[in-house]
């Protein structure tokens, strides 16, 4: 029996509203930062430092925009190789190993040349959505120049997944580069496509300047189902939470295409990301941009790869969304020497497998970087041109999810009722000057959260716990994830709460295939206990 009493910390009334939004694709004039920032960089402050300098540049977007661009995204991706290829150099003591960088420089002009990086553009960024992005780099760029200026965040890029984005065999290599501390999996270090991405901005483009920060949120076996619930209840470290993203990026393709109901993907968990990715800040109706990237993965089963491409597409398509295929910069290529292992490895840096080596996140960060620049060029030479953003009559974040059954007439009706209650609870919002946020404890076990195993789960639940007499959980359970209803009817677990105001308990627990009976490694746990003034009785499970 496990007793809890809601804390102070247990504040705050959630909103409520399930509303699909639009994700404003992602698109600022990075790609021509880079070239402003080598002119003022003597007025800005010392690499890698965020403290403001003495400088006075104050920019505008317009200014980011002019001082950057170099004409067509060809131009600008030529003018930057060199910098992008010494910025993909990781781990940095390797830097000088002729056969490490001749291997990255290969895959570059050999594999990811702008003719195959163009094939992974399926959507494009919403040029709406690339004007708040370059508000926002501008104002960080302000803030690193002009010590007089007010504290502006860096764009911050968050981004989910599974095992894949999380980093797993990230660090196999054909040339011989061993793994940090002698770790096979390299899981959470810079080796990961994520901070490759964070890399090229930075060093590439904003020369050492740290205006973008990308957050790597994922766990391994976790698919969009999880997902959703990570971000809605907003299970992330108080440091994430302190900035909300202005960019989600969605990396659960490995994990999507081995659930057993494609059609549940389609019509209810995607979705249910999207709306929960948007909903991380409601009252802002371009952002937060939502991009759907689709890595390489070495799933034998093709056709449900092909599949969930094809359900991210019409997805990508009706709320609006980035979509950006990585995976289609190199098929051709992998496909055509499926039975050249030497090809494979050199292309991939493993073997043709779902856990893809090094080779393949330098070219998802490449990929993805491509595409943030593509869009940038493209907003800002529209800006220069005097080309402007017509107004919509309702903003896509508002858009209702996708429904056969539905009518012209339905989708309108559920759109404008959307919007009305969003902007009503903003009003409200806006008049109280706080952020209300979910009435939930909640918290997930992996290691990013450093709650990893049962020592330190019964550590992280004793902050809020008044009784326990234990818990255990047993079985072996071989699929990732199981639903709560399942996990108690099938008697893997005994657990009874003792709660003041209980109304609902869900867990989401992943074990290893062959874990032993006590709880060993914990993976992707996530308890949610949810409040309410009027209940007060136990609840039992």
């Amino acid at each position: 029996t496990i007793q809890t009493e809601s804390t102070a910390k247990m504040k705050g009334v959630s909103c409520g509203l399930w509303i699909w939004s639009r994700a404003r694709r992602l698109a600022i004039t990075v790609a021509m930062v880079a070239h402003f920032l080598v002119s003022v960089k003597d007025a800005g402050k010392d690499n890698n430092n965020d403290s403001p300098t003495n400088g006075k540049n104050i920019i505008s977007n317009e200014q980011v925009c002019s001082s950057l661009i170099s004409g067509t995204i060809a131009n600008t991706w030529e003018k930057l190789s060199p910098d992008i290829l010494k910025a993909s150099y990781w781990p940095k003591e390797f830097s000088s190993n002729v056969n490490f960088t001749h291997w990255i420089d290969d895959l570059f002009f050999k594999y990811y040349h702008i003719h195959q990086l163009r094939r992974s553009s399926l959507y494009p960024a919403d040029p709406a959505a690339t004007k708040e992005l370059l508000r926002i780099i501008s104002n960080r760029i302000n803030y690193l120049n002009n010590e007089t200026s007010s504290f502006h965040p860096p764009l911050h890029i968050l981004v989910t997944g599974g095992s894949v984005t999380l980093g797993t065999k990230c660090g196999t290599n054909p040339v011989g580069i061993p793994a940090p501390g002698g770790k096979e999996f390299w899981v959470n270090t810079p080796c990961t496509w994520a901070s490759r991405l964070q890399n090229l901005f930075n060093e590439a483009l904003f020369k050492n300047k740290s205006v973008v920060k990308v957050t790597n949120i994922a766990a391994g076996g976790a698919s969009s189902e999880i997902a959703k619930v990570v971000l809605e209840y907003q299970l992330m470290t108080e440091e994430v939470k302190k900035v909300q993203p202005h960019v989600v990026i969605w990396s659960h393709a490995p994990n999507d295409a081995q659930e057993s109901d494609m059609n549940a993907i389609f019509y209810t968990h995607l979705p249910g990301f999207v709306n929960a990715a948007r909903n991380l800040n409601l009252c802002d109706e371009q952002l937060p941009m939502v991009i759907m990237l689709e890595d390489f993965y070495g799933y034998e089963d093709y056709s449900r790869v092909n599949m969930l491409s094809g359900y991210l597409s019409k997805l990508s398509s009706w709320y609006g969304l980035m979509n950006v295929n990585q995976a289609n910069v190199i098929n051709h290529e992998l496909w055509s020497n499926y039975d050249n292992s030497t090809r494979i490895s050199y292309i991939l840096g493993s073997e043709f497998e779902l856990h893809s080596g090094m080779g393949n996140h330098v070219g998802v960060a490449w990929t993805l970087f491509f595409n943030f620049l593509s869009a940038f060029t493209d907003s800002c030479t529209d800006g220069l041109l005097g080309v402007g953003i017509p107004a919509s009559s309702m903003p896509l974040k508002f858009l209702g999810p996708y429904d056969e059954s539905g009518s012209y007439r339905m989708i309108q009706s559920t759109w404008q009722t959307n919007q009305d209650r969003a902007r009503n609870h903003c009003s409200k919002q806006q008049m109280s000057k706080e952020r209300t946020e979910p009435c939930t404890y909640a918290f997930m076990a992996n290691a990013m959260s450093g709650v990893n195993n049962v020592a330190e789960l019964q550590a992280k639940m004793a902050e809020v716990l008044t009784a326990s007499d234990g818990w255990d959980a047993s079985g072996f359970p071989s699929e990732f994830f199981i639903l709560w209803e399942e996990f108690f009817s099938g008697g893997y677990v005994n657990l009874t709460l003792h709660m003041g105001a209980i109304f609902l308990l869900q867990i989401f627990f992943t074990m290893q295939k062959n874990s032993p009976k006590s709880v060993g490694m914990l993976q992707n746990m996530v308890l949610h206990f949810h409040f309410g003034s009027k209940l007060s009785q136990t609840q039992t499970f």
